[in-house]
């Protein structure tokens, strides 16, 4: 199965008793089809507390709107401002993923834009690109 990596970023926040450290790749799973792969460390108890990974994907089916992908605790991932240009070969999104943490409240553990060039085979791109520099 294809995965290339169109975007990658990574967020960090932290706030009274946790931190997070949040991956999100923005990948390409087939031609023309896309999805999120996602690394999440998160630390909760203070200075004592323990260090926690999950991770997952890809996520597909992706677009703008807002889903609860977990219960206990809640936790809402917000698609906006997708968009996917099929001309040019490029796609966008912001996303934003809130947490209801107890006792805290709701926090943003992740809230970046990802985005670039799909559809490319990157060796071959990096092929042409030298070939053009020699002819120079």
């Amino acid at each position: 199965m294809m995965q290339t990596v169109i975007d990658s970023k990574t967020d960090n926040r932290s706030g009274f008793g946790w931190e997070t450290k949040t991956t999100l790749k923005l990948i390409e799973t087939d031609p023309n089809n896309f999805g999120i792969n996602y690394d999440v460390d998160y630390k909760t108890g203070g200075l004592f507390g323990s260090w926690k990974h999950i991770s997952g994907g890809p996520v597909k089916n992706l677009g703008n709107g807002s889903w609860v992908v977990n219960d206990s605790p809640k936790v809402t991932v917000i698609v906006s401002n997708y968009s996917v240009d099929s001309g040019q070969q490029l796609i966008s999104m912001h996303v934003k993923i809130d947490v209801d943490v107890p006792v805290v409240g709701t926090v943003t553990i992740y809230d970046q834009t990802l985005g670039g060039r799909y559809g490319i085979d990157n060796l071959k791109e990096l092929v042409a690109h030298i070939s053009n520099a020699g002819q120079k």
